[in-house]
């Protein structure tokens, strides 16, 4: 009985889940499959546009899944996840600019907008 109560704990408690499949692995599209060098030459010939669409859908869709997250930019403005990412690709240039930004999500989760109150949550 003891063990029946165990296995029944364990199959109610809420686990993590990744959206990925059988060995981990998910499809990027568009300029997130992109190295970082990539977007740092972009950053330096002021032709951003795709990557800042890219950026906009990526962190957009981080709200939507990511529990008690309104915002993951928390006070920052697009300049400055841009200058944050430019930073990042200049240390990483082999690394894709999906694996940037989410980077940029673990180290900026602490610092979220729970909400969408002002100040609320923060």
């Amino acid at each position: 009985m003891k063990i029946l109560t165990i296995l029944i704990s364990l199959l109610l408690v809420p686990t993590a889940s990744f959206a990925v499949d059988s060995t981990g692995n998910y499809a990027v599209w568009g300029v997130g499959k992109k190295a970082c060098f990539g977007f740092t030459k972009a950053v330096a010939a002021n032709d951003m546009e795709k990557y800042k669409d890219y950026i906009k859908g990526f962190l957009t869709a981080y709200n939507i899944f990511t529990e008690k997250t309104y915002s993951i930019t928390g006070k920052m403005n697009e300049d400055q996840i841009v200058e944050w990412l430019n930073e990042y690709c200049d240390e990483n240039p082999m690394s894709s600019v999906e694996n940037a930004l989410t980077s940029y999500t673990f180290d900026h989760y602490d610092k979220r907008m729970k909400s969408s109150g002002s100040g609320a949550g923060r």
